[in-house]
């Protein structure tokens, strides 16, 4: 198995280069929070269900249950001028959203969103292998730190500027932004110079080669644990999308528009935590990830906690811990993929991690959409809190297993243990 030394290629192409991408990159993500907002808004202002609206971001991240097939697709082209073609064909699939006018067309607002998800999945697979060609094996925790901090700064401006456009202008002009953020992120991505290796034929058959991404993940303990753990995050935090309007509407008696003062608050709280999350890998040096992940994992379910008390100031401190959190449970789970997996893999391993996180996910995003309407929004939090808290806690003891392992192996010079060793 390879070792997180042969993963990446050593050579590290210029700081324009990884700049345009992170730049590209995080103007794409922009656009996706500032029209996920508007859209769920749209289907409540549409349907006046809050179930309704939560299931719009199902729409969004079931496409990712198709990770071997996306990865698969990732791992045969060049992952540069796939990633730029992927951005064109959904600028182009945004537009079905201008065909909505009542709630009889409320429908086409899920196919957007599927569409995205599907696209989004994709690009995200294809851009966690990109970039093990952009930097270095070493860097790739603060590089995706920086990534995501960059991303979580303009998600912070997307909803107060999704919501801005929709009240003043409609959700149309919503969806003409995020063409456009498509089309800027195509482009970018076509600037960027990187050495791609050529992608390597296919060694076995088609069932083996969909399915080599999910036997190396469940052949390394690393990219196993921290996976799992993710997942039984995700099952409880997926609660969310559809809590987060029974807390302004039931709790504090606000319009659906104010779930975009929320993420707001959310956001701030996400830049913080990418911040933060970078100075944490530098502390704890290469290797240490899932470290990060725990951290993420338990300020998520301490925010959940705080959500649960009455009033607004305790909503607003709520997800801004959940956003905290968000940043380093996430780059903590792709830093390691990226660095216990080997390059002809990264794209289905990306892919096989993202389904496993967000498959409990959106199971908890339908089973919530069903019970808000009979079960206190509260309760689901505190489910949401124990189920949190429990994978942070199941990771934390993973986690200190792998340090004393290592601290348990005899130093070998010029050679590193292989992943599943641990």
């Amino acid at each position: 198995m390879p070792t997180e030394t042969e993963t990446p290629a050593a050579r590290k192409p210029g700081k324009r280069d990884v700049r345009l991408w992170i730049a590209g990159t995080s103007v794409s993500l922009f656009g996706d929070a500032a029209l996920w907002i508007a859209l769920g808004v749209w289907m409540k202002d549409l349907t006046g269900s809050n179930g309704m609206a939560g299931l719009a971001f199902a729409a969004y991240v079931v496409p990712r249950l198709g990770a071997p097939f996306l990865g698969l697709v990732v791992d045969r082209f060049r992952r540069r001028p796939l990633i730029a073609l992927l951005n064109f064909v959904l600028a182009g699939w945004v537009c079905l959203a201008f065909l909505v006018h009542d709630e009889q067309q409320a429908w086409l607002l899920y196919l957007v969103l599927f569409g995205i998800g599907l696209g989004v999945g994709m690009h995200n697979a294809a851009g966690s292998a990109l970039l093990t060609n952009l930097v270095h094996a070493d860097d790739l925790g603060p590089t995706n730190a920086l990534m995501r901090t960059v991303q979580e700064a303009g998600m912070l401006a997307a909803p107060a500027i999704g919501s801005l456009l929709y009240v003043g202008f409609g959700p149309r002009m919503v969806a003409g932004l995020e063409v456009v953020t498509f089309l800027i992120c195509a482009f970018s991505v076509l600037a960027v110079r990187v050495d791609e290796p050529a992608p390597k034929p296919p060694e076995g058959t088609l069932p083996q080669e969909l399915m080599a991404g999910l036997r190396h993940l469940a052949r390394t303990p690393r990219l196993r644990a921290v996976s799992i753990a993710m997942g039984g995050g995700l099952l409880g935090f997926g609660f969310i999308e559809t809590v987060i309007y029974a807390i302004a509407d039931q709790g504090l008696h606000r319009s659906a528009a104010f779930v975009g003062v929320l993420t707001v608050a959310k956001g701030i709280g996400s830049v913080l935590g990418g911040l933060a999350g970078m100075r944490v890998l530098k502390r704890v040096g290469p290797g240490r990830e899932g470290l990060l992940t725990v951290c993420g994992l338990s300020m998520m379910a301490l925010g959940c906690a705080i959500v649960v008390l009455p009033g607004i100031v305790a909503a607003l401190a709520g997800v801004f811990v959940m956003g905290l959190g968000t940043p380093g449970a996430v780059v903590g789970l792709y830093t390691s993929v990226q660095r216990n997996s080997p390059a002809q893999l990264q794209g289905r391993v990306a892919s096989v991690a993202s389904m496993l996180a967000t498959a409990p996910q959106v199971l908890s995003v339908a089973t919530g959409a069903a019970l808000i309407a009979t079960i206190d929004y509260r309760i689901l939090l505190v489910v949401m809190v124990a189920l949190i808290s429990t994978s942070a806690c199941y990771l934390a003891l993973r986690v200190r297993g792998f340090d004393h392992a290592d601290e348990a192996r005899p130093a070998t010079a010029g050679v590193a243990e292989p992943a599943a060793a641990d």
